[in-house]
């Protein structure tokens, strides 16, 4: 994980860090599997350059403060990384773990709610986990007779319900000590303005500073490259940003690939149809986060000089503007913008 990103040799944890102790100095290096091997086991973590004294007044005491904080947080990417777990989910935010992890009291919600359903059982005892979208849609087609589609659409929509893999990884999460526990939205979003900060606050006029500057730029594509679902930049520094979409987007195509292969290895060698599905799932899954990845570019917004039109038309819900659809091959419709 580290072995590509520059960082200041010679510091120790923050923690037992002294002014000047291992800071000044410091070059940037990118350490090679063999060094990495030689060092110490604290250099896994990422350091930036700290400086002797705070003689830049407020401005290099915010720098340190940025720094700091930005080295908590990447050491908690890192040590997620290494335990197994998704390091990072900007999607999930404190309150989507509690209604994973904190059970509500039986008296909120009435029985026949897919929020008690959730949490209780046709007897009402608690259950040890509430349901998933996935176990509380399967349990609408067996007990209430809906179809899968209006199952999975009101589990998503009409409960707090969770994907399995949300919830496990929240689950996981909140048991994980501190040190090695994965970011959540928060924390996300918390680690990229301590990178904006740093970056704003180190104008690159010493060697110190340029160095803070470079190990941020790698440090923020090093997040791209660890995001499987599109995520749209968090940093408001432009070099940062761009950084990490390039890293983001190289990553989700190499998904891609990695998906193909699969498949292709998976019918060679008669693997099985569970196998090949998942590799196409996964596929599938990867080309639609490049949609969304590409698709600020690839579909500009629409500037409305009227007000749209929204009618049913052969049982689809259609959108036309000045009188004709944007899906069709700009074919005139007997619709007309009404003004």
């Amino acid at each position: 994980m580290t072995g590509d990103l520059p960082n200041a040799h010679g510091a120790l944890p923050i923690g037992r860090r002294i002014a000047g102790q291992g800071c000044h100095g410091a070059m940037p290096q990118a350490t090679g599997g063999g060094a990495r091997a030689a060092a110490p086991a604290h250099a896994s973590r990422i350091r930036f350059v700290y400086f002797p004294s705070t003689d830049g007044g407020e401005r290099r005491m915010a720098c340190h403060q940025h720094l700091v904080r930005a080295e908590v947080l990447l050491a908690r990417v890192l040590a997620a990384c290494a335990a197994g777990l998704r390091p990072m989910a900007p999607a999930l935010d404190h309150a989507a773990e509690a209604r994973a992890t904190v059970q509500p009291p039986r008296e909120l919600f009435h029985a026949a709610t897919l929020e008690y359903r959730r949490w209780f059982d046709a007897d009402g005892a608690a259950r040890v986990q509430p349901l998933t979208q996935e176990a509380l849609a399967e349990q609408l087609t067996l007990v209430d007779g809906l179809s899968m589609e209006d199952a999975r659409h009101r589990a998503a929509h009409r409960s707090h319900a969770l994907p399995t893999a949300d919830q496990a990884w929240l689950i996981a999460r909140r048991n994980m000590p501190l040190p090695q526990r994965p970011l959540n939205q928060a924390e996300f979003h918390a680690l990229a303005g301590a990178l904006d900060g740093a970056w704003q606050t180190c104008p690159g006029s010493s060697h110190g500073e340029r160095a803070n500057r470079q190990i941020a730029l790698r440090v923020a594509a090093m997040l791209g490259g660890l995001l499987d679902e599109y995520t749209a930049a968090p940093f408001q520094v432009e070099a940062l940003a761009q950084a990490f979409a390039q890293r983001h987007l190289v990553h989700l195509r190499q998904i891609i690939e990695s998906s193909r292969q699969a498949e292709a290895s998976c019918g060679v060698l008669l693997t099985g149809p569970k196998a090949w599905f998942a590799a196409k799932a996964a596929r599938m899954h990867a080309e639609h986060q490049i949609g969304l990845c590409m698709s600020p570019s690839a579909f500009p917004t629409l500037r409305l000089t009227t007000r749209p039109v929204i009618a049913v038309v052969g049982g689809r819900l259609r959108t036309f503007v000045h009188g004709w659809h944007r899906g069709t091959p700009r074919a005139e419709v007997a619709f007309t913008a009404l003004g």
